[in-house]
């Protein structure tokens, strides 16, 4: 049964975690982006709206002064007094209005004819001053508005009180301030010299009539507030999805991948290996091919026998490439060696009814024989009978182009399939080789040892070469070599093993010494 080693638990659960954990951090994230992407729309469309009302309360001390235009450089009259306190009455904003000559005031509508000084410097742009408070309420914020003309000039005082008003009733979940200058007053009226330090997401806007600035600051605390006021669903629902994502990927990772994929993967990762076991000939045991033999070196479970696999792969047409793998393998190992192996050396290979489905073996055998060229090296190919094969004229191409490559043909197993005596009659056979549990059972059950003579009998009465498989004692052996078999293979002269164990043992000399029968 083929299987795969399933991922440890604790690397489940850190991938679970991590996922989790990832999920949540994405969906923050993004919340939190989308959070702030929605406060910088809303608080730029709040800067827009203080800038256009604070600038209409300019607009309106503008008006004030243009209106007192003809009054400038006139005596300070009762009736200049009466047209000044005349506009404070009828334009909104505007809380006190002085003329002044050069550098002093002269008139104000408070007070009348008045002295008073005025320091240029204090006016931003020549035009706007933020003052904490005057003579008459030192504790109310009022800002200046500066109309001059000439040396003359009309002072306007705008009520910090609306100023006050416009920067509270914007200034939710953030903190609106205008700035003058060095000058500052935030939502709550209170006027400030110098840098805000005020921190969090900043944004402002500059008034393109007056000198000052709009500031908007959205407090890092503030911003997680609007989060779990506005978006406590998707709060919510990142977590669940998270551990929804979490406990999926400790099941996936859980779960075995089906078989085939299993051996796909496997097939695209080059894990199958050659394993070549000898074959000696039967008279003098010296070595003279090798079958080559498929495993698997899986990765975590190590070497996994065929029977685990090649069923699978035979039903599945895998077979194909694993075998065309196998082959490229040995060539690529075994040709660089060319002058270790003896002369006639054959490789065997088994192949299935998947192999006969179309031409391909015939340009894989012609690769791996062109890799020995310079040699006489003979390939063999062992048709297994798990799945029966059909005679079609693939087949029949197959069959003639192998010949004229000249492929040698064997039937494996012969005696244990249900197509053994048809595949004699339908196919031309080279090779038979003798089932291992026939020969097994020699010198223990006289009826396995009549089935081997039988079929050694009909060997060499259809002029076939035979090879006896399985071998594993002295007595196999004894009772085979009267017969003068051509080949001899089991674990008796040599188990399976990789090419670098097999060259090492077998390939040491360009010619092998003979075996010692009974030290295997």
């Amino acid at each position: 049964m083929l299987r795969a080693k399933i991922i440890r638990p604790y690397i489940r659960i850190a991938a679970s975690v991590l996922i989790f954990l990832l999920i949540v951090a994405l969906g923050v994230a993004s919340v939190s982006w989308q959070t702030s992407q929605g406060l910088q729309q809303d608080g730029q469309q709040r800067l827009e709206q203080a800038l256009k009302q604070i600038d209409k309360m300019f607009d309106n001390a503008d008006q004030a002064a243009t209106a007192l235009q003809p009054y400038l450089g006139q005596v300070c009259s009762r009736d200049v007094v009466l047209e000044m306190r005349r506009q404070i009455a009828i334009v909104p904003n505007v809380r006190t209005v002085n003329l002044a000559s050069g550098d002093t005031i002269y008139c104000t509508a408070l007070f009348g004819p008045q002295q008073g000084a005025i320091n240029d410097q204090q006016y931003v742009g020549g035009k706007l001053f933020l003052m904490t408070g005057n003579a008459v309420t030192p504790q109310h914020p009022l800002i200046a508005y500066r109309q001059q003309h000439g040396d003359n000039s009309i002072l306007i005082g705008v009520d910090g009180y609306y100023m006050h008003n416009i920067l509270d009733l914007l200034s939710t979940r953030s903190s609106l301030i205008i700035r003058i200058g060095d000058q500052w007053m935030d939502h709550l009226g209170k006027v400030h010299s110098g840098n805000d330090n005020l921190k969090g997401t900043r944004l402002h806007v500059d008034s393109a009539r007056y000198p000052y600035q709009l500031a908007l600051l959205v407090q890092h605390a503030n911003h997680w507030r609007y989060v779990l006021d506005y978006s406590p669903f998707s709060l919510l629902l990142f977590p669940l999805l998270g551990i929804f994502m979490g406990l999926m990927t400790y099941m996936l990772l859980g779960r075995v991948g089906t078989p085939l994929a299993i051996l796909k993967a496997s097939v695209a990762n080059r894990e199958f290996v050659p394993y070549f076991q000898p074959v000696v000939d039967g008279t003098h045991y010296q070595l003279t091919g090798c079958e080559v033999l498929m495993r698997w070196q899986h990765p975590q479970a190590g070497l996994v026998p065929p029977y685990q696999f090649i069923p699978l792969a035979e039903g599945s047409g895998m077979i194909v490439e694993m075998t065309r793998q196998l082959m490229t393998q040995t060539h690529e190992y075994f040709a660089p060696r060319l002058s270790t192996l003896p002369d006639g050396f054959h490789f065997g290979f088994n192949i299935c009814a998947s192999h006969f489905k179309d031409l391909s073996l015939i340009e894989d055998c012609k690769t791996f024989l062109d890799a020995f060229k310079g040699k006489k090296i003979n390939l063999v190919l062992e048709l297994t009978e798990r799945e029966l094969i059909e005679p079609s004229d693939i087949t029949d191409s197959l069959f003639k182009a192998l010949r004229r490559l000249g492929v040698s043909i064997a039937l494996d197993d012969f005696g244990t399939g249900h197509s053994s005596l048809t595949y004699l009659q339908k196919f031309h056979i080279d090779f038979l080789k003798i089932d291992q549990s026939f020969i097994g059972r020699i010198g223990t059950d006289a009826l396995s040892g009549h089935i081997v003579d039988n079929v050694i009998d009909l060997a060499k009465r259809l002029d076939m070469v035979i090879v006896a498989e399985g071998i594993e004692t002295q007595e196999q052996v004894d009772y085979l070599t009267p017969y003068h078999l051509e080949f001899f293979q089991g674990y008796f002269f040599g188990k399976p093993v990789p090419p670098e164990a097999f060259s090492k043992q077998w390939l040491q000399s360009e010619s092998p010494a003979p075996i010692t029968l009974g030290k295997a």
